[in-house]
């Protein structure tokens, strides 16, 4: 064989090498994207401050599934909510926030904050659903079990975001991972 022969040979492998190179790369960019598409969705449904957090204190968010339509059309029947627990040390609620909270009759309610109004050092809460006409009977501080910090429209992708992201939070706490 002569030298122009294996020199020709010597290229056309790297060429293969090359285009498996190429191959590997691109399917690895198309997985890491694929993983890391959940993630983004909930930074964008949820933002990047309490999506960071979430990974911080994992024990004072969770989301649930809200029934009803007091609160159309900003929050639908079916949607999901992202909340930070009452617990949450910088924990605090102001005019216009949605909470959840535990009514007299045992049930949750999921309303719009109208009024705070303090009586000696008790505060009281005036709610109000969005698509409601009238003003629930106040709540006090110790019936409120969290704030909404996101909603999330009901969907398929949305859903499997949300389940990803909850088990991400807890599976995958960054306390636990930097020390």
């Amino acid at each position: 064989m002569t030298n122009v022969n294996k020199i020709h040979n010597s290229i056309e492998e790297v060429g293969r090498i090359t285009k498996k190179t190429v191959k590997s790369i691109i399917k690895l960019c198309i997985f890491v994207s694929l993983v890391n598409l959940p993630f983004i969705t909930v930074t964008q449904l949820i933002g990047m401050d309490a999506f960071l957090d979430s990974f911080e204190n994992p024990e004072q968010y969770m989301y649930l599934q809200g029934y009803g339509h007091s609160m159309e059309p900003n929050i639908g029947d079916g949607d999901y909510l992202v909340l930070q627990k009452s617990s949450y040390p910088s924990f605090s609620v102001n005019e216009g926030d949605v909470i959840l909270y535990c009514k007299e009759n045992g049930g949750t309610a999921c309303h719009r904050v109208y009024s705070i109004n303090s009586i000696g050092a008790v505060k009281r809460y005036q709610t109000v659903g969005d698509n409601n006409d009238f003003v629930d009977k106040p709540i006090y501080e110790n019936q409120i079990l969290g704030k909404v910090v996101g909603v999330v429209v009901n969907n398929l992708w949305n859903t499997i975001s949300m389940k990803i992201w909850d088990l991400s939070i807890h599976n995958l706490n960054i306390n636990s991972i930097a020390q």
